[in-house]
């Protein structure tokens, strides 16, 4: 291990038990409300991004810059926890999401975060998984309600603090319809939510779900499109992540990259689809272990790093900078101008410094696959 950092606080704490929970699921089948208008277009484009609308009302997601229900697209949004073990695969609902994070987690697992403006429509989502520090450092750069089962004792800390508002899966659980979450079975992996449950929860806690009147979108969007021109070629990316192995393939027929892991497509189990980005982040971070316990921590507030930045078979070497613990982290190309992503589902991968040279990208699929 590298790094070995330690706060005196969390030293004290560290010994409390870690709560987790998880999710499988019966396969309920469900009709699902499509979160973005895919032909949706501005009334009046000359405007700013921010301030267009279509003729039936939808404003631009501040995850994705689609067009996306008003009523969603401009409320907080809720960041979910979800596992990401062979064990609970496949999934529900999160190839809803706007934005999913994937970081690295004890063991050499990795974890998601999926961020949802629109979560409407939803049966069946999760499964839910406990809290990282880390993640709620990213789940607070979106002013997200935070949805979590348990989580580590740094976890805690930050949320006890008051860095999100949070909805613990484990003292909401109950019946389904009746509470934010429930169960379709007895292992740690049967742990859910659904569009109900999820304000159910937050009517249960009283959060107010109001945008502040100065609240900053994450990321800009290129409303013409950002073809990184300057970038080089970039159609299949195999990360180093070990357990899980995901890669991704750029797909140019529809300009998306579709995700894979335990050398299979990782699906929604709701719509049965491959799961796909438009944006893949990589982000690398400095990270330590938290002296007397196995938990990770990242280097993320009052911290800057480089990375990558994928989108239409193309890829940019970036740098970001995050100035507090719940500040936007922001990225920039080596011009020092913040990039401009693609309107989409963006993914960000969180990627450990001492590992991140095991990435592996490819200028052309089939070299992927000759590799491999």
């Amino acid at each position: 291990m590298k790094k070995k950092l330690v706060s005196t606080l969390l030293v004290l704490t560290m010994a409390t038990t870690a709560l987790v929970a998880c999710g499988k699921s019966d396969e309920d089948e469900t009709e699902v409300d499509s979160a973005y208008d895919e032909d949706a277009e501005a009334v009046d484009d000359s405007v700013d991004f921010w301030d267009q609308v279509s003729e039936d009302g939808q404003v631009r997601s501040y995850l994705t810059g689609e067009f996306v229900d008003a009523t969603y697209g401009r409320q907080r949004p809720v960041a979910i926890m979800i596992e990401n073990t062979k064990a609970c695969l496949p999934q529900y609902g999160i190839s809803n999401a706007g934005v999913i994070y994937e970081c690295v987690v004890e063991g050499g697992i990795t974890r998601m975060m999926a961020i949802f403006d629109d979560y409407s429509g939803l049966d069946q989502i999760g499964n839910i998984r406990s809290s990282r520090p880390y993640y709620v450092y990213f789940a607070s750069e979106y002013d997200a309600i935070y949805m979590h089962a348990g989580g580590n004792p740094a976890a805690f800390e930050l949320i006890d603090a008051g860095l999100v508002d949070n909805l613990n899966a484990l003292t909401l659980e109950g019946t389904k319809g009746k509470s934010a979450a429930f169960r379709t079975g007895t292992s740690e992996h049967t742990l859910y939510t659904n569009s109900d449950g999820i304000d159910i929860g937050i009517e249960k806690l009283g959060y107010d779900t109001s945008l502040p009147s100065d609240y900053e979108p994450h990321f800009q969007f290129a409303e013409d499109g950002n073809d990184l021109e300057d970038g080089e070629d970039c159609e299949a990316v195999q990360l180093y992540y070990y357990t899980n192995s995901p890669y991704w393939i750029y797909n140019e027929d529809d300009g998306l990259y579709y995700r894979y892991e335990f050398n299979q497509k990782q699906v929604d189990a709701i719509t049965g689809e491959q799961l796909t980005a438009k944006n893949i982040i990589i982000e690398t971070v400095d990270w330590f272990t938290y002296t007397g316990s196995q938990y990770l921590g990242y280097l993320l507030s009052y911290n800057t790093g480089t990375g990558k930045y994928i989108s239409n078979g193309k890829m940019i070497d970036i740098t970001w900078s995050k100035d507090g613990d719940s500040d936007i982290t922001h990225y920039y190309d080596m011009s020092g101008n913040e990039i401009q992503l693609n309107v989409g589902t963006t993914w960000i991968q969180a990627c450990q410094d001492d590992y991140v040279d095991e990435n592996v990208y490819y200028a052309d699929k089939s070299d992927f696959s000759k590799a491999n």
